[in-house]
């Protein structure tokens, strides 16, 4: 696996750096997104840290940027200045995860696990998906007809229709460690809950 790294404090780019590697995962670290962009297209990483408040473009421009260009990276927000309206904002645009500094090591081994879960999944969806087409090309042999304008339902189709769910809970589980913090009340969970809740239904 492959990391990028992007924060200009070189202390928690070695801490981030050093968890990276006891994971196994070979790790390029940038002081700013504009170091990083020209890299992109040249490496293939499996996942970005990125600090929020950086030198000239931000962790959420850096999210708008991955789209633009059609990247699908999980991004993990990391920020000293976190609040409840960036968390969601994050997770609106795309952040994989979110993480408030200062963290611990735990929590950085925590996102590396949920990657692995999520990369085995996809593996996963597109091995049904070849299967799919394996058995639509064995239909259309045995009934002796064209099914090539036929697309069946695959769980890959429904993974991807589920993207805005998945943000929706990722945003809904780090309410609940705020809530758990003592950071917000249980009405404000309930009410942000439910503000998160009515984009999806």
């Amino acid at each position: 696996m492959h990391a990028a790294v992007i924060d200009d404090d070189a202390g928690i780019l070695d801490l981030i750096e050093q968890i990276l590697r006891e994971e196994g995962i070979d790790t390029k670290r940038y002081h700013q997104g504009e170091d990083f962009l020209p890299h992109l297209d040249k490496y293939d990483f499996d996942i970005i840290i990125s600090d929020l408040v950086l030198p000239g473009i931000s962790g959420l421009d850096l999210l708008d940027e991955l789209k633009a260009r059609g990247k699908d990276i999980p991004v993990v927000i990391i920020t000293g200045y976190a609040s409840l309206d960036s968390a969601i904002n994050a997770v609106n645009r795309g952040a994989f995860y979110y993480i408030k500094k200062p963290f611990n090591i735990e929590e950085i081994r925590f996102v590396i696990h949920r990657l692995r879960q999520r990369q085995d999944t996809m593996k996963e969806m597109e091995a049904l998906k070849n299967q799919v087409k394996l058995l639509q090309a064995e239909l259309g042999k045995e009934k002796g007809e064209d099914v090539q304008n036929f697309v069946p339902l695959s769980p890959l189709s429904l993974l991807q229709g589920n993207n805005d769910v998945a943000k929706a809970l990722s945003a809904i589980e780090y309410l609940g460690r705020l809530k758990s913090g003592g950071i917000i009340s249980e009405k404000e969970f309930g009410e942000y809950k439910g503000k998160i809740l009515k984009r999806i239904v």
